[in-house]
């Protein structure tokens, strides 16, 4: 059930990969370079070649394209050719060194959209992904053609008497001792992924793909591909810097915000309780607010029912 709370050409290949519409998981069919400051940007196109509308998929702080392969594949019913980067710092991007933050990421994203040789893109961010494709939109907002926010984007006030040093841990904590961890074998990081709360509907392939896809090193000593300088800089961005709530209070289109109804953790009221964007939102009119139910902040893409309904909301009825 989804409640509505407002109305509101490239050419340098690096890998193919196969492609199956109905593949339990979904891969991406090729792999681009885009030359960035400091070496290449990993960019994935799902589906085939000039099939349709091109859209920017933008992936959260410790995540990668792969958390894109079902929305991609709902996109692609609906006549869409979805692009997913790996942003600095993270999955085959994760060689680029700092500086890190939402500046240098909405830097990286211009030189994407220059690279598939577009004037402007629809953008849409998950998580902190969201947070680049406000600082995108905000900084070059030619570049950008649509904005759409799914369950981030939006900086929320910190606990009473709390500064941003201080809450950075509590924040930061679980998603740093991850980065941290040594796993002896694939197989090892997809049970450390498995037991999660956010993942009780039960495990896919598509799952098994996303955490494969960011397992790096060998064994026994693999780990996530995330840099972690690149979290500790991002993160400091998102609750210190004045270019996010700059840049929503300086809309001038209409902007979805995607709010799932459940957390990381799968806990109630999730990332954005509603009595709290209930105070944060009317700083900023031209975001309109959508709750999907039934799905909490990994699910919304990473499940077949979750992505179907983020693209139903962004795009109506797959043709």
């Amino acid at each position: 059930m989804v409640t509505f709370l407002q109305h509101f050409p490239a050419n340098i290949v690096s890998r193919d990969y196969s492609f199956h519409m109905d593949a339990p998981s979904f891969l991406p069919t090729k792999q681009f370079h885009v030359k960035v400051d400091g070496g290449d940007l990993a960019l994935f196109r799902f589906g085939p070649e000039d099939h349709g509308t091109p859209v920017l998929l933008i992936h959260g702080v410790t995540s990668t394209n792969r958390a894109f392969q079902l929305f991609a594949q709902a996109l692609i019913n609906r006549g869409f050719m979805p692009y997913a980067v790996d942003l600095r710092g993270r999955g085959d991007s994760n060689q680029l060194p700092g500086p890190f933050g939402m500046k240098a990421h909405a830097r990286d994203l211009v030189a994407v959209i220059d690279y598939l040789g577009l004037e402007k893109i629809e953008v849409i961010g998950h998580s902190m992904g969201a947070f680049v494709a406000v600082a995108l939109t905000g900084l070059y907002p030619d570049r950008v053609s649509r904005t759409v926010l799914i369950d981030g984007g939006i900086p929320l006030p910190l606990p009473p008497g709390m500064s941003i040093e201080q809450i950075l841990p509590l924040v930061l904590g679980p998603a740093m001792a991850r980065l941290a961890m040594k796993f002896s074998s694939k197989e090892a990081y997809r049970e450390y992924w498995k037991v999660q709360p956010a993942f009780n509907k039960g495990w896919t392939a598509a799952l098994d793909e996303y955490v494969d896809f960011d397992l790096r090193g060998q064994a026994p000593e693999f780990h996530a591909s995330t840099n972690i300088e690149s979290v500790i800089g991002d993160n400091q961005d998102m609750f210190g810097d004045s270019l996010i709530v700059d840049s929503l209070k300086g809309l001038k289109e209409e902007v979805l915000f995607i709010k799932a109804e459940r957390g990381l953790q799968n806990e109630a009221g999730g990332l954005y309780p509603l009595p709290i964007l209930e105070h944060v939102l009317p700083q900023y009119p031209k975001l309109k607010l959508v709750v999907v139910d039934d799905v909490n902040h990994y699910d919304i893409l990473l499940e077949a029912t979750g992505s179907e309904k983020c693209a139903q909301i962004i795009y109506g009825d797959r043709k």
